[in-house]
């Protein structure tokens, strides 16, 4: 069985060579079962410190995942103390989806992925997943699961939102690919999520197990359409979501394994009969993190464990508790709910991965300190971000002939904006828009919630919320009562004023909200390149040249007009 398998991975995607193949097959023969149990889990860690690495070591994983918004110390340090104390090398893992939220801190501060679609320029894509490979790189990874392949349909899925490349088919067909291209030519390996599709549901999996609702032929026209071309431009990772498809259970009818409230992850006809069988993807497949409710939701931990490993994917991702999800695994060997040869499988498969970026050879260390001019917060980076920021910021609308800005007509600005920003795992950064409209000769004043307008002490009104689309967080809407008061000051409206400009430097979908507002832009990132590019746009001094990846509509004609 050993042998065919690898026979069969030493081709599409991972193109093994025979070094590679012997490398696989001799490090697989010589596994125990717990080493063997070990590297199909990979956890989250958080806690860089060496104690707490060398616990994980101890485990065999066969990878760690850290966060590239550590400090560069941190991460080259903990990337080395892990490879250098392995016998396997390890995946290394990350999620830089290049927001504010998951750019590389030490690196290049990136726009998301809509800003990329914005642009309409797939160069564009390929770009960012070069510098995601090289900023990556350079600080200990190997793998960003990354892009998000999701189409973004449902303007009320904040978990998708922003980082998606948008709606449109062909669009996330051509920047998943070139991302790809780009990751790829950097050293990394690559990588789509989330199998079978999200971005209809309006909930997040973090909260609850959603569900693609497209019949069969909707989704082979877009999803089907998406994951095919991933797959025979050489994609090696899907992740599976905590996602169902219940089209393809009724489709399926008598013949099906798995009931329809199952979510991919634990779902053997969408990861194995749908991915792999109908598809002939030959790559791995990782589960979305398993701490979320929608895996968990779905029944005792102890059950889903090995369940997910059956049903088909490769690796169990950020297990809760390390020790005791391998010991559930041990037990579904043991009762029957996993088989040893599902389990081989899905070792083969994560050895072949490894080999397949060559960590056989390298053994997964960081490029040379004396080469960080060359990998981490590069000029060339710098002014790719700053390239797609201005091809990709799109005036919506401007009924009012509001623009350009001009201090001389619009010298004192009232700007409403949030007191304070949060992620869901802590504070962000206060925005310097009006520090920027301060240095080119406006006055700024920040409205105060709660507090009387007066319309002669102002010329025009300014609106700026940055809510990017992010995972665990449910509200990405206008927040009138956090920018006017409790009510009744949330209904208050500065365009009731003075003439207003609605900035959203991330959800594109506000106008839904505010359909009679007539001059409205979307930046789509809060990174500060886009802070700057919009203030020339405002200005006049560079085109508003980006194109809406999506219906800003929401399908309100009003919202036009």
């Amino acid at each position: 069985m050993t042998e065919a398998i690898l026979k069969k991975l030493a081709g599409h995607p991972f193109n093994l060579d025979g070094e590679a193949v012997d490398w696989v097959k001799s490090t697989f023969d010589g596994l125990s079962l717990e080493e063997k149990l070990g590297q199909i889990v990979l956890p989250l860690c958080r806690d860089l410190s060496e104690e707490s690495l060398a616990i994980l070591l101890d485990r065999r994983v066969g990878g760690v995942h850290r966060m590239p918004s550590r400090s560069e110390p941190e991460l080259r340090s903990s990337a080395e103390f892990l490879q250098s104390r392995t016998a396997i090398p390890l995946l290394m893992t990350c999620d830089i989806e290049f927001s504010e939220k998951s750019s590389v801190a030490a690196g290049t501060p990136y726009p998301n992925q809509m800003t990329i679609a914005a642009t309409g320029d797939a160069e564009q894509a390929r770009r960012m997943g070069v510098v995601a490979g090289r900023e990556g790189g350079y600080l200990g990874f190997n793998m960003s699961w990354t892009p998000v392949a999701d189409l973004a349909v449902n303007f009320r899925s904040n978990v998708v939102n922003t980082r998606s490349f948008g709606s449109n088919v062909e669009t996330v067909t051509a920047m998943t690919t070139a991302y790809q291209e780009g990751a790829r030519s950097a050293g990394f390996a690559t990588s789509i999520k989330h199998w079978p599709g999200d971005g209809l549901d309006d909930r997040d999996q973090h909260f609850a197990t959603t569900h693609n609702t497209m019949s069969m032929e909707q989704w082979r026209a877009s999803f089907g359409k998406i994951y095919a071309d991933a797959i025979a431009k050489g994609v090696q990772v899907v992740m599976a979501g905590h996602i169902t498809l219940p089209a393809y259970t009724a489709e399926l009818g008598s013949a099906a394994h798995s009931p329809a409230h199952m979510p991919a992850t634990l779902n053997f006809d969408l990861t194995t009969t749908l991915l792999r069988q109908e598809f002939g993807f030959n790559g791995l497949v990782v589960s979305d993190a398993t701490g979320m409710v929608g895996f968990n939701a779905r029944g005792a931990r102890r059950e889903l464990v090995p369940l997910c490993i059956a049903a088909g994917c490769d690796i169990l991702l950020f297990p809760d508790d390390l020790g005791e999800d391998i010991q559930y695994l041990r037990e579904g060997l043991e009762n029957g709910a996993l088989t040893q040869e599902r389990l081989d499988e899905a070792v083969l498969r994560v050895l072949a991965l490894k080999a397949s970026i060559k960590l056989h050879k390298t053994g997964g260390h960081a490029p040379s300190e004396v080469d960080r001019s060359r990998f981490l917060g590069t000029e060339e980076h710098a002014a790719w971000s700053n390239s797609a920021a201005e091809a990709a910021i799109t005036l919506v609308k401007d009924t009012q002939t509001l623009l350009p800005l001009d201090p001389r007509r619009h010298k004192r600005i009232l700007l409403t904006q949030l007191d304070t920003r949060m992620s869901p795992s802590g504070p962000l950064p206060q925005l310097h828009v009006a520090d920027l409209l301060r240095e080119r000769g406006f006055e700024v004043t920040i409205h105060r919630k709660g507090e009387p307008i007066d319309p002669s002490a102002y010329d025009i009104g300014m609106y700026l919320l940055a809510e990017e689309g992010v995972s665990a967080k449910e509200n990405l809407g206008p927040r009138w009562e956090d920018l006017h008061g409790l009510f009744p000051h949330s209904m208050e409206r500065l365009w009731d004023y003075v003439p207003t400009v609605y900035v959203s430097l991330g959800t594109p979908f506000l106008l839904y909200h505010m359909p009679e507002c007539k001059t409205f832009v979307n930046g789509y990132a809060a990174i500060l390149p886009v802070q700057q590019v919009l203030v020339k746009a405002l200005l006049g001094e560079i085109p508003f040249a980006g194109k809406s990846p999506v219906d800003v509509t929401c399908g309100l004609e009003e919202a036009i007009v």
